[in-house]
């Protein structure tokens, strides 16, 4: 760009830039004052990060974002029909009246989620996406993949967490002096490629324990891996889903851009200062919790042994059998008793015979 020159030698000055000048004695005022207070001056700085990383949702921050852009005209996907505004200069124009409730439904789905004691997993692979998607990842305590989808990251978890395993192992070798003093210099080496090829693929979720609750994808057609293992186990899905992508298969579907930078920076700060207001909600739950819980019902210390008890019917006795052991070997009892009592002709037994009267009672009768 040139600058024009008018009738006179001076270079025409660009309008609606205006040079503003800073009266020195009150740069001393403001700087003697931080010295005087470096703690209030802390906490303004501090307020002020916060102010500046809590972004402010709304179309005219989505469109100065630049969500609205879609792909050109002969790209699209005919099912974002419903949610394309029109087209300019052969692209197309995303609907953010459409783009902005759907996406407030899906933040507000999130931070119930993270309330709960959920995790969301944030995934985009993109060049552009990869560093904002770590970096708000991480500010909001969740977990995060950047680099590569690794098959069967999800529907495979069980192979995927001996990596990680594996991973960490390595890395607590290289974290400790005497262990690394063990092995040799080839030895080591070979184990630091192993670590920077597992950082690529596991490093955002090395700290997971088990699938996550949700997943927030940046681009549709890139992730098609990630979004078909979610879909079978039944992980909600919230995507950025722009004009040449299918909203088939996801759950909670936000139109707009997932190319731009600025724009991707915004949907990812939304997730992030989301899922932080709803871990916030979760710790004054647990504090709750903890604080009604009376002392009788708090844990007691335990030596980590279980006492189980056994419930078994009582073994029966031998001789409750009605068996006896006779030199000629087992033998009923009842049987014995039976072949010893005579029969009659009606097939009861006979009564026993009377005993002989004693010598006594004979010299009572006589």
């Amino acid at each position: 760009m040139t600058w024009g020159l008018g009738g006179g030698d001076q270079p025409r000055r660009r309008k609606g830039m205006s040079e503003t000048t800073v009266d020195p004695s009150a740069a001393d005022e403001v700087s003697a004052a931080a010295s005087e207070n470096p703690a209030a001056a802390a906490e303004e700085s501090a307020e002020a990060a916060l102010s500046v990383e809590k972004a402010e949702l709304s179309i005219r921050t989505l469109l100065e974002a630049g969500a609205h852009f879609g792909h050109l005209t002969q790209r699209w996907d005919p099912r974002m029909r419903h949610y394309i505004f029109g087209a300019r200069n052969g692209t197309h124009i995303l609907d953010l009246d459409q783009t902005l409730p759907l996406f407030r439904e899906a933040l507000s789905f999130l931070e119930d989620t993270v309330a709960g004691g959920g995790h969301v997993l944030f995934v985009g692979t993109k060049r552009q996406a990869a560093d904002i998607v770590r970096r708000e990842a991480l500010r909001a305590g969740q977990y995060y993949v950047n680099n590569r989808w690794l098959g069967g990251m999800l529907t495979n978890w069980k192979t995927v967490k001996k990596s990680i395993e594996s991973y960490k192992g390595l890395l607590e070798i290289l974290g400790d002096e005497e262990k690394r003093a063990e092995y040799s210099k080839k030895e080591l080496s070979r184990i630091m490629r192993l670590c920077e090829k597992y950082q690529k693929s596991l490093e955002g979720i090395k700290e997971m324990q088990r699938v996550p609750d949700a997943m927030f994808v940046i681009d549709v057609s890139r992730e098609d891996i990630a979004i078909t293992e979610a879909r079978r186990l039944g992980i909600p899905i919230i995507a950025i889903v722009d004009s040449n992508c299918s909203p088939r298969g996801i759950d909670f579907v936000i139109p707009g851009n997932d190319d731009a930078t600025r724009a991707i920076d915004l949907y990812c700060r939304c997730v992030a200062d989301r899922c932080l207001e709803g871990a916030n909600v979760h710790q004054q739950q647990l504090l709750k919790e903890k604080a009604d819980q009376p002392a009788e019902d708090k844990p007691k210390a335990t030596t980590g042994r279980r006492v189980v008890e056994i419930k078994q019917a009582p073994r029966r006795s031998r001789g409750a059998s009605g068996r006896t052991h006779t030199s000629g070997g087992w033998g009923d009892k009842r049987g014995g008793e039976a072949a010893g009592g005579e029969e009659t002709s009606g097939g009861t037994p006979a009564q026993p015979a009377e005993a002989p009267a004693s010598a006594e009672t004979e010299e009572k009768t006589s």
